[in-house]
C-alpha cells in the first residue's frame, strides 16, 4: 500500500465493459483488494476475483462497483457510505484519516490546524495511508478533498 497515493493508475482498456451498466458512465479500474475490503461479507461469495472491476462515481447511480461481466454491486452492499454518492456531512472524504465533509468545512472555515490537505500529505509521506482498503474508490482521496474544499 506504499504507493496508493503516489500515482494514479490509468485505465488502458477501451471497450464497453468500462462503462457502468446502470448509468453508462466510464468507471475507474480497481484492484480486487478494494472490493474484498469494501463489500459486505454476505456479498463476497458472489465476487469473481479473476474479472476486472470498476468503480462508478456517478452521484445518482446506485451502483458502486461493476465487473466486466456486468455484475453490479450496489450502495447497500458496501460497508461504508460512499463520498461521491452521499451528501451527508458525516460521510468521509478521506477515509484513512477521518476527514468528513463537516470536519473539513469546520477546519477550513475556522482556519483551524491542521489543514486537511496538509494533514493528509504528512501522513501519506509517512506511509500511513491505506487507500486501497479504506477508500471505496480504491485510490487516494486528495483530489476529492481538494475538490470539496474548492466547493466551500
Amino acid at each position: 500500500m506504499t504507493d496508493c497515493c503516489a500515482s494514479k493508475e490509468q485505465i488502458t482498456e477501451s471497450n464497453d465493459t468500462e462503462f457502468c451498466p446502470s448509468c453508462n458512465t466510464k468507471g475507474k479500474k480497481l484492484k480486487i483488494i478494494t472490493l474484498k475490503s469494501m463489500l459486505k461479507p454476505s456479498v463476497l461469495d458472489s465476487l469473481n476475483p479473476s474479472l476486472t472491476h470498476y468503480f462508478c462515481s456517478t452521484k445518482d447511480c446506485d451502483v458502486v462497483y461493476f465487473d466486466t461481466e456486468k455484475k453490479l454491486y450496489l450502495k447497500s452492499e458496501v460497508k461504508v457510505s460512499v463520498h461521491q454518492k452521499d451528501d451527508s456531512p458525516t460521510v468521509p472524504v478521506c477515509y484513512c484519516f477521518s476527514w468528513t465533509k463537516e470536519k473539513i468545512k469546520k477546519y477550513e472555515e475556522q482556519e483551524l490546524s491542521p489543514k486537511p490537505l496538509e494533514h493528509i500529505r504528512v501522513n501519506v509521506k509517512a506511509d500511513r495511508c491505506g487507500c486501497e482498503v479504506n477508500n471505496p474508490q480504491g485510490s487516494c482521496c486528495m483530489g476529492n478533498v481538494t475538490k470539496y474544499i474548492k466547493s466551500l
